[in-house]
């Protein structure tokens, strides 16, 4: 399958500045703990929400806001997450930073 282009985030600049910032300090903090894709991704969209987004987009939004983090600020945003794998190697092993498959 040929594709004209790949996926291109929107850029950071582009989101309200209060919820991107809640969003990426939660999901960061997350995978600074170890947890997986959904559990980091469920407690951002606790942040976005908190921070006045809306319910009703805040996954959509939520994985968007990530999308543009990552490319932008992605030493940033994955740092803890290597750091944690980095502690807990047999952990490594098994982590998936993207999902919760297996």
């Amino acid at each position: 399958m040929a594709h004209d282009h790949l996926y291109q985030p929107a850029p950071c600049s582009s989101w309200p500045v209060e919820p991107l910032r809640a969003v990426g300090s939660s999901y960061r903090a997350a995978r600074g703990e170890g947890q997986q894709g959904e559990a980091s991704v469920a407690q951002a969209m606790v942040a976005y929400i908190a921070a006045g987004g809306s319910e009703a987009a805040a996954r959509e939004t939520v994985l968007a806001m990530l999308a543009s983090l990552s490319v932008e600020h992605g030493d940033w945003l994955w740092g803890p997450a290597q750091e944690w794998l980095e502690r807990h190697p047999s952990a490594a092993e098994d982590a998936d930073l993207l999902s919760d498959a297996p």
